[in-house]
């Protein structure tokens, strides 16, 4: 078990708490389970975190809402695998993990935050075809 996976597991345990999430918030988590097919948190697997992952992204879960619902699943036993195996997804290939999505960057977990480059690289291939002649 990798320590700073228990650090996390540990935090989302603790923010849980803080929270004391209402009827409410438990609904939208309840549905997001149900919408990934999952019966029983404490039986999950890394098959279940991919699908409640995808039901997430296609939802446009932010990161907060994305932090209280691990922090809620934790408290409901997720299975420590699982949640490393969450935590330590890269879900929009940008390559930050989830864990420093929602820890560290407070930033979209489903959308990369690295700039495109493709922009800057399709100016200069431009500039190229518009014939300019460079002396030295």
């Amino acid at each position: 078990m990798p320590k700073n996976t228990v650090l996390q597991a540990q935090e989302l345990a603790k923010f849980a708490v803080e929270q004391n999430f209402d009827e409410r918030y438990l609904e939208y988590f309840a549905d997001v389970w149900l919408e990934a097919g999952v019966k029983d948190i404490s039986r999950m697997t890394t098959q279940d975190a991919e699908r409640t992952m995808q039901v997430l992204s296609s939802s446009e879960a932010s990161f907060e809402f994305v932090k209280a619902f691990l922090a809620q699943a934790v408290r409901q036993g997720m299975p420590f695998q699982v949640l490393e195996y969450i935590l330590l997804s890269d879900t929009d290939g940008d390559g930050r993990t989830l864990a420093q999505e929602i820890f560290q960057d407070a930033t979209d977990p489903f959308e990369p935050d690295a700039p495109d480059v493709a922009p800057a690289i399709e100016y200069v291939t431009n500039s190229r075809n518009q014939g300019f002649d460079l002396e030295l």
